[in-house]
């Protein structure tokens, strides 16, 4: 943005100039400085004053002035941009700078991390008394839930903790401000427009729109383009399940204030399920899916028939991730059927050709909206393999029954996994996970379930000899 900023014909955008308090921010977030004015007065006015009787609007790019912004609105009545991304892709970001550029990022951290030859040295070359880039990043205070946790947090846990400590200060302090002196920007999706507005609202000129969106495709903050590689530290569609609930313990809650995250999808990507909305594969294809797991569905109808045999009717059965209803739809002809799927043409198909009365079909995303109507049962068959959040599908489907649950995962038995693995697929904008039977057991238990089975089932496949299981009552 700065060096867009920069290139208009009636401005200058300066990045990081000195001084640029980093000393100053630290010892402000900590209660160390008496009199801000003074500061703003001595180190930042005098340059700005110079700057501006050369050119008609000057701007300055630095995350070190969140403390000082209501001293710098009354010194000079400036405007203020405020840069906000997404917390995840940050700490993803800032763990890969550290790893193969900086080896400077929470310096106390004790684990260096995949460190390159470059980081090493750069690390080395710069003593810790003369790093102020490092001593301005925040430190929890006393009174923060962090605070006796400090020493013991992963560099990822220190950087969310870092997002979302200066975030919260600048979106605080800024709006302390008038409505008109600053303006919000998501830099997760940028685009020219969100340059332009930029620019109209800096009373910049000139800012021509090929060259705008040749540096924004020219990516120029990013490791690549500074000849690094590109580090070895996931995305956040690959964080493991324990690396999300690091980042949601420490960082939700700003998470929450910018937006980012909306009740029950906070892991759900923009585009998550677009190729089920584009591809239909109609009868046929859902047919044959249908048929290459066919034992693992037969093992579910021949459950419900036993329970009912034992006495434990049911009556009402919610299928979640239904698709066309194939199968099922017959199994179950003599019930009240729900199919749930998150496709709009898979779901209006289904209203238009099943024409038993006892069967509903909903469109909606399971995983963070439970059905209002409890059921029986509530089942998922190799359906939440490719979900967003494994933990979220299986209380979605606790919230849904009165009764019981039961899931198969298609990919696979993982005996030995502590935490549930994502991979998110660019090709069909949905993930490909390994479930943690491990944390399935945890997540049951947590919820109140009782009666719990989570076992490998045999499928006779060579590829995928043993499927995962799940039963238990609600």
């Amino acid at each position: 943005m700065a060096r867009i900023l920069d290139t208009a014909q009636n401005g200058i955008c300066a990045v990081e100039p000195m001084p640029n308090l980093n000393r100053e921010t630290r010892d402000m977030m900590e209660n160390r400085i008496a009199d801000p004015a003074t500061i703003v007065n001595e180190f930042i006015i005098p340059r700005v004053r110079k700057k501006l009787t050369a050119i008609e609007v000057y701007g300055e790019k630095n995350v070190t002035y969140g403390p000082f912004i209501p001293y710098l609105y009354e010194a000079l009545n400036c405007k203020f941009v405020f840069l906000k991304r997404d917390g995840r892709d940050v700490v993803s970001s800032l763990v890969n700078w550290h790893e193969q550029k900086f080896g400077t990022i929470y310096r106390e951290c004790k684990y260096p991390g995949n460190l390159s030859p470059f980081a090493i040295s750069a690390a080395a070359n710069l003593p810790v008394h003369l790093d102020t880039s490092d001593y301005a990043r925040p430190r929890p205070l006393k009174d923060d839930s962090l605070y006796d946790q400090w020493d013991n947090l992963t560099r990822e846990e220190m950087c969310a903790f870092y997002w979302s400590y200066i975030n919260s200060l600048y979106l605080t302090e800024l709006q302390k401000l008038p409505s008109d002196a600053w303006i919000e920007i998501d830099y997760s999706n940028v685009t020219v427009d969100d340059i332009l507005e930029v620019e109209d609202f800096c009373r910049l000129k000139g800012l021509d729109k090929k060259n705008v969106q040749s540096i924004l495709d020219q990516k120029i903050n990013s490791l690549e383009y500074r000849s690094a590689p590109n580090g070895t530290y996931p995305n956040w569609k690959n964080w493991d399940s324990k690396k999300r609930e690091n980042f949601d313990r420490i960082a939700s809650e700003t998470m929450y204030q910018l937006g980012y995250y909306k009740k029950g999808f906070e892991w759900k990507p923009k585009n998550y399920g677009q190729w089920w909305q584009e591809n239909r594969g109609g009868l046929d294809w859902y047919t044959w899916m249908y048929d290459s797991r066919l034992k693992m569905h037969k093992d579910l109808v021949g459950w419900v028939e036993a329970r009912e045999r034992e006495g434990d009717r049911i009556a009402s059965i919610a299928d979640f991730g239904c698709g066309l209803g194939v199968g099922y739809c017959d199994d179950f002809a003599d019930k009240e059927y729900i199919g749930v799927d998150l496709s709009e043409h898979n779901i209006q198909w289904c209203k238009e050709n099943r024409k038993n009365h006892k069967h509903k079909y909903y469109c909606r995303d399971f995983t963070a909206e439970p059905l209002r109507q409890k059921v029986d049962l509530a089942f998922s068959s190799g359906t939440v393999d490719n979900s967003y959040d494994i933990d979220a599908s299986l209380e979605s489907l606790i919230q849904s029954s009165k009764k019981w649950i039961y899931l198969t995962f298609y990919r696979g038995w993982f005996p030995d996994l502590e935490e549930h693995i994502y991979d998110w697929s660019d090709e069909h904008l949905c993930f490909y996970s390994d479930a943690s039977a491990r944390r399935i057991r945890q997540t049951l238990v947590a919820s109140g379930c009782s009666a719990i089975i989570v076992e490998p089932v045999a499928t006779g496949r060579e590829d995928i000899p043993f499927e995962t299981r799940v039963i238990a009552h609600v």
